[in-house]
């Protein structure tokens, strides 16, 4: 994961600010290189998202990889048996003997396109409804205390100058 700002480009090592992130091959791409990126037949396909949502992301999304840490290749495969995504190279050297292996990328289409992602999505948005409306409860909350804040100190200033004035007025009739 690169630092958040300046954007820079990855792919020819230029100083150019980075518009795009290529979530595929995990690289920042500048106007031009998005331009033939998305031409390429290799990467024509590939999802992409701007940068600025991209550092939006959480953290932990920021950390998934699609390469094996053992191996620094592309995940391919997903074994069923062990629940784990799979290089070429992790199939000859720990997934030799499992017979459930599938293209990772049906059953990244299998998982996107599943009711329970779907109803996830929808539970998430709700959440965010609510956590925006309780933001906007509190700030409202905080605005009303504030005033009344304010108000209170209002008062007690007039209520002190009008007990000044009173015992003004006192200390000048027995002065």
């Amino acid at each position: 994961v690169g630092t958040v700002a300046p954007f820079v480009m990855m792919m020819m090592e230029s100083s150019r600010e980075a518009v795009t992130w290529c979530t595929e091959c995990e690289v920042l791409l500048c106007t031009g290189c998005e331009k033939h990126h998305t031409k390429s037949k290799a990467s024509k396909d590939h999802k992409t998202m701007s940068t600025k949502d991209y550092h939006n992301l959480p953290k932990f999304m920021l950390e998934i990889s699609s390469q094996c840490r053992d191996h620094k290749k592309k995940f391919e495969l997903y074994c069923s048996f062990h629940a784990c995504p799979c290089c070429v190279q992790c199939i000859t050297d720990k997934h030799k003997k499992c017979q459930d292996l599938k293209p990772l990328s049906d059953i990244l289409k299998q998982v996107k396109s599943s009711a329970s992602v779907q109803l996830f999505e929808k539970d998430l948005k709700n959440v965010k409804e609510n956590l925006e409306e309780i933001i906007k409860y509190l700030n409202s909350r905080m605005n009303t205390s504030n005033s009344q804040k304010t108000k209170a100190a209002e008062q007690i200033r007039s209520m002190r100058k009008s007990i000044d004035d009173f015992l003004n007025k006192l200390e000048q009739k027995i002065s």
